[in-house]
């Protein structure tokens, strides 16, 4: 009859058949996706490797790397190496650690969802004196004692501190992993989960940042988890430089965007 309803199971039956109909839609679209994604890259390291093979004929037209640098934190000096491995967020110790400040937090900025950036990523864009603090590349030594604990050492110093006045700290990921204060650091567009490395770097990089201006003496020095994933932006990575069997994105640790920049010396 008109305006006869249907039964509540069989409304619940029809709503729940809908609902895994359209789910297995989805799942099959992400699943196609993810299957083109893999077949493109491989196609494209094929190729790469063709090319590649190619290009060996002709040694003196390869081009050559002539120095490698890294920024053990982000926005401080470069440190040269003469070799270098990639670890998952790109070229070793390469800007695993920052700077950043606070964000300014309203009343209502206590009800915001969990992963909002309670931090802000500080360069020399902020704070040219930062070019003056060199950080060394990190070194691994074992603790003496019984325990033989492993640590990872950066050696801080600045041009515009006292010469004997310096700032070890630890970033091997078996310490940092076990750091209590975590921060959700913004980084461009991105928001990062990061770990504090505590007050006596801070008071170092803050008696230098704050002769550019008082206010930064809030400055922290975090860095990056081995767990934290930050995958580069989609849109701008090519099919061969995807990572793995499964095509990943490759990761950047908190460089700017890439876990490399290549720069030509000339054009």
């Amino acid at each position: 009859k008109s305006g006869t309803m249907l039964p509540p199971t069989l409304v619940s039956v029809l709503v729940a058949f809908l609902a895994a109909t359209l789910g297995t839609l989805v799942l099959n679209n992400k699943f196609r996706q993810k299957l083109k994604t893999i077949v493109n890259a491989v196609k494209s390291r094929r190729q790469l490797d063709e090319l590649a093979a190619t290009s060996t004929r002709n040694y003196d037209n390869l081009p050559q790397v002539s120095a490698i640098f890294i920024h053990p934190i982000k926005s401080l000096r470069a440190v040269s190496l003469s070799e270098t491995k990639f670890d998952e967020h790109g070229l070793k110790a390469d800007r695993r650690l920052m700077i950043v400040r606070p964000i300014p937090r309203s009343a209502s900025s206590y009800f915001v969802k969990k992963n909002k950036a309670t931090h802000r990523f500080f360069t020399q864009r902020q704070s040219p004196s930062l070019a003056t603090i060199e950080a060394s590349e990190p070194v691994e030594i074992t603790a003496s004692g019984g325990d033989g604990e492993k640590k990872l050492i950066i050696k801080l110093s600045s041009s515009l501190l006292p010469q004997d006045e310096h700032v070890m700290i630890n970033v091997h990921p078996e310490f940092t992993r076990q750091l209590p204060i975590r921060y959700q650091a913004g980084l461009w567009s991105d928001t990062v989960e990061v770990a504090d490395l505590g007050d006596e770097v801070a008071e170092f990089v803050a008696k230098v940042t704050s002769r550019d201006d008082e206010s930064y003496k809030d400055v922290r020095v975090v860095v990056i988890l081995k767990s934290t994933v930050r995958e580069v932006n989609e849109r701008y990575c090519p099919d061969a430089a995807r990572v793995g069997m499964l095509a990943n994105l490759p990761q950047g640790g908190l460089t700017d965007g890439f876990p490399i920049l290549v720069a030509a010396q000339a054009s």
